[in-house]
């Protein structure tokens, strides 16, 4: 059925009001507290640091490693160099992601395992420990003096051959370097080599052990604390105005989903989670006021279930079961009730994967157990998922109930039985529907609410599926139900705004505190709207 874009138009449109007013509002950040916190990530950063180089040397050797350098630690995980960039490339169909390439994109091959072990065992070569030797010819200088004809050394220095102005030559033993990760599939596979970043190294921990194991959990760690540093921390300081509050700008026609991005700094980067240690320098501009924050429970997760009329969904939902528990509990084949905090806490990176198209393939058996039985527990999504990819092969586009539509002109089936660009496909809607469709309404009534009942307090941030109030000190208990009656009207403005009966219910939590990470919990408020 053909819907209009009439409606995400004017929610658009309503959005911008809200949007200018969140940046002229802005957020007040306590600039002693922002540097305890930029000594506390440099602190802990350089000694990540220190213990990484000390791995890199134990499994190495004397041969160096650039941290920066995605191919460097491809050498570093999979022990493996590329023969021939070229070649390789043209073996996995890379196309553009070859630099400096002029070739039009391509989409890289299909392998079976088989095919792919060949492969990277045809045009890769495994490296072996090193030692560094002073080089013999310039005596460890890099530059050796030019020679005249006459035999006589001139006063020209030129770049040594043999060590090729490095000081060092390598002498290599028989020990295979690296840490011997065996890359999983075409999906590994980057232009000099496989994939080291950050989706790709938690994708793959589970299977590792030891020396490897404890490299990528500090390398993810390195990695982020880099992040907050240069995005955060510097981002919060060099956009501080002279009452030092910071205002983020909002972008809504940016992410292809339709979601909000951000910038100057980019708070929608911001990990999930209340214990981002960079929310304890955001307080209140009053003194005795209050950052108060609402946050949409499981929204995606709820989404999904409606978009795709998953009963399972909704009788989880509205039986309060603990679905990381559930994950844990396949995963590490345990019963519910025998799982660990710790285990639970690890389950949730798998918990929702399926619902934007991961498989488990390439995660380790016990892990990719759950992939399997999450298509068995929501069948509703699953037949969802592939009712989305028929009608993006047959129309060459995915309507949502809203309107919103998500162009797939190039979708075609593969040889495989799925459609291409399929993550996309499952991803989404979700995304689109809870975070550009839903979360909007919620802002710009609560935008609305607190001009219409002249508070003081005002709106100031949101990220992801949460929104967040400077509250004045004689406003807060006001506040805070505006922002319960706010939120949780979402079904209501998705049949006001779209004609889209949103029966899933609606939960919320709210936390108030004097600053945006020390937070109190103020209660659980949900909405169950009758089916």
């Amino acid at each position: 059925m053909s819907r209009s874009l009439i409606p995400t138009l004017k929610l658009s449109l309503d959005m911008t009001s809200t949007l200018a007013d969140i940046e002229h509002n802005g957020l007040k950040v306590n600039p002693t507290t922002l540097a305890e916190i930029r000594e506390q990530f440099t602190a802990e950063s350089a000694e990540i640091e220190r213990r990484l180089q000390d791995i890199i040397w134990e499994v190495m050797g004397d041969t160096p490693i650039n941290l920066e350098s995605p191919d460097d630690r491809s050498l570093l995980l999979y022990s493996r160099r590329v023969i021939n960039k070229t070649e390789w490339a043209e073996t996995f169909n890379l196309g553009h992601e070859l630099r400096g390439a002029s070739k039009k994109p391509k989409r890289r091959v299909q392998m079976t395992a088989k095919e792919f072990g060949r492969a990277v065992k045809n045009n890769t070569e495994v490296i072996r420990r090193s030692k560094a030797l002073q080089c013999p010819d310039c005596s460890g200088k890099g530059r050796t003096p030019f020679i005249k004809k006459d035999g006589t050394t001139g006063k020209a220095q030129r770049v040594c051959k043999l060590c090729e102005g490095k000081g060092v030559i390598y002498k290599y033993d028989n020990a295979v370097a690296g840490l011997k990760i065996v890359p999983r599939g075409v999906h590994d596979v980057a232009n000099a080599g496989f994939k080291t970043d950050k989706n790709t190294l938690e994708e793959i921990r589970d299977g590792l052990s030891g020396v490897a194991l404890e490299f990528c959990d500090l390398y993810m760690r390195y990695s982020k604390l880099r992040v907050y540093l240069n995005t955060f921390v510097d981002g919060l300081q060099n956009n501080l105005d002279g009452n030092d509050i910071v205002h983020p700008e909002f972008m809504q026609c940016v992410t292809a989903t339709g979601r909000l991005s951000s910038r100057n700094p980019n708070f929608q980067n911001m990990p999930r989670g209340s214990t981002f240690e960079i929310r304890r320098c955001v307080e209140s501009r009053w003194p005795g006021g209050q950052i108060i924050e609402g946050d949409y429970a499981q929204l995606e997760f709820r989404v999904a279930g409606f978009l795709a009329k998953d009963g399972q969904i909704y009788e989880d939902v509205l039986g309060k079961k603990d679905v990381h528990r559930q994950t844990a509990s396949i995963i590490n084949d345990k019963n519910p009730s025998d799982v660990t905090k710790g285990e639970r806490q690890n389950a949730k990176a798998h918990t929702f994967a399926p619902l934007y198209g991961a498989t488990g393939i390439g995660r380790p058996d016990h892990v990719r157990e759950y992939y399997i039985e999450f298509k068995k527990i929501y069948e509703g999504v699953k037949y969802w998922q592939e009712d989305l990819q028929r009608e993006a092969v047959s129309t060459k586009k995915i309507v949502l109930p809203s309107g919103r539509e998500y162009s797939f002109p190039h979708a075609k089936w593969t040889k495989w039985g799925s459609a291409t660009e399929k993550t996309s496909m499952c991803n989404y809607p979700v995304q689109g529907f809870a975070t550009a469709d839903l979360l909007p309404i919620a802002l710009v009534r609560l935008h609305e609410m607190l001009k219409e009942n002249n508070m003081q307090s005002v709106l100031c941030n949101t990220v992801h599926d949460s929104v967040v109030i400077d509250a004045h000190p004689t406003e807060i208990d006001d506040a805070i139900e505006i922002m319960k009656s706010a939120m949780l009207s979402v079904a209501n403005g998705a049949l006001e705004r779209y004609g889209v009966r949103y029966d899933m219910p609606v939960e919320i939590e709210i936390k108030k505190g004097d600053d945006w990470l020390d937070t109190q919990d103020v209660g659980v408020f949900e909405r169950t709207i009758d089916r």
